[in-house]
């Protein structure tokens, strides 16, 4: 299905304001819920602690994808994380989703790929409780316990996750991915941290929470929205879909309507922040190294490298131009952590893509995790094609936008 027949006349549709969604619109060209009760609504996901996690601009990119791709397109997002982007748009849409973390390829296959198999408390309870007593009894899964006692986690904290590691594995999928899910979102709101595993705090907490009640309580309400298409997710390199080595993902990308591409912007490697919910889910007892207790083998991301952010931004979005044939929405920060100035990213884009709309800047509250404080941040999309239709959508984007 090309964009070229399945493009959205401008501004045709609002978007909605979930109630959990802070953005702060610089202009008023998109209407809130309260001028406009007919308003879209869209699933919100919420898993884990993350940096940079975009639920709080979902009504704009939900907003902008509806732009130019009808429902029944395709949208393939390159580097999903949280994947709460693929989320708000499953019901309209087909999904490809990829990731390099497999924690976020687990959270992608509970959540995109799974076309809508929820459970409950007393489902996770018959399926789990008896095999947790078991590994507390046989130890079998120790992991926890030897690497990460007394540093994110108690002792006490450690077994727990360990004999729950134990029963998940014992579960077909996507239960499996469901209560993994589940069980990290435990541990980001239980752990000795302020809300990532980049360091743990020195001072103890009094009353350290129990990861156990905490998953159990959080898997009585997974309800996962329906998929309206089969969706699929994908655990490798960006590079991988754009270099046209795998034949399989070169023909996904030629045939997706809009490919997201929301890369790190600042010097701090992702693998540093979630390591610990890395190691989770692949549970093959890594060597761990410094304070931290990082994984020795833990991904770094050229785009957090200040001498080759720029070149592979650029080669990034040089593939995506020879090969999507629909649109590309490129999101960036606007700040002083940012590695690459936003004139830069726009020189880039302009320098693949025959059209592409300046900057749309959108100011939005971070939360600073853990200490209760937020910043205000300005992130900004910008949306390019070659296709002809783009010089209209461009334009009139841009005429209704400061950035």
């Amino acid at each position: 299905m090309t964009t070229e027949n399945n493009a959205h006349c401008l501004f045709e549709k609002s978007i909605s304001y979930e109630s959990q969604s802070k953005a702060r619109i610089k202009t008023s060209v998109i209407p809130s819920k309260e001028n406009d009760p007919c308003a879209d609504k869209f699933p919100m996901l919420h898993t884990i602690k993350y940096s940079g996690c975009k639920s709080r601009l979902l009504p704009i990119i939900v907003w902008l994808v509806k732009q130019v791709v009808k429902p029944g397109g395709t949208v393939l997002d390159l580097m999903a994380g949280t994947h709460c982007v693929g989320y708000a748009l499953k019901q309209q849409y087909q999904i490809y989703a990829n990731d390099i973390q497999e924690y976020s390829y687990i959270i992608g296959k509970a959540y995109i790929k799974n076309g809508g198999y929820s459970v409950n408390g007393g489902l996770a309870e018959k399926d789990l409780l008896s095999s947790i007593t078991r590994n507390n009894k046989a130890g079998r899964f120790d992991l926890f316990q030897k690497a990460y006692a007394d540093t994110y986690f108690t002792e006490s904290q450690c077994i727990e996750i360990d004999n729950i590691r134990a029963a998940v594995d014992e579960v077909p999928s996507p239960r499996k991915e469901l209560y993994l899910t589940t069980l990290m979102s435990a541990m980001c709101y239980a752990s000795n941290s302020t809300g990532h595993f980049a360091e743990f705090l020195s001072k103890k907490p009094p009353e350290p929470k129990s990861v156990q009640d905490l998953f159990f309580k959080k898997c009585g309400n997974i309800s996962v929205v329906a998929n309206r298409y089969e969706n699929d997710v994908f655990n490798t390199e960006h590079r991988a879909f754009l270099d046209g080595t795998n034949p399989r993902l070169t023909k996904i990308v030629g045939e997706s309507d809009l490919l997201y591409v929301d890369p790190p912007y600042s010097p701090a490697q992702y693998s540093r922040f979630y390591h610990v919910l890395e190691t989770l889910v692949k549970y093959d007892y890594p060597s761990v190294e410094f304070k931290g207790r990082y994984r020795k083998d833990r991904y770094f991301s050229a785009f957090c490298r200040k001498s080759e952010a720029q070149s592979e931004l650029d080669n990034t979005l040089k593939m995506c131009s020879k090969i999507c044939r629909g649109f590309v929405l490129l999101s960036y920060v606007d700040s002083k952590s940012c590695i690459i100035p936003k004139d830069r990213v726009e020189e880039i884009v302009q320098s693949h893509f025959k059209h592409a709309t300046k900057p749309l800047a959108f100011e939005v509250s971070h939360s600073k995790l853990g200490n209760g404080v937020s910043k205000e941040v300005t992130e900004y999309f910008i949306l390019a094609t070659d296709l002809a239709q783009g010089k209209e959508v461009a334009s009139k984007l841009n005429s209704h936008y400061a950035s």
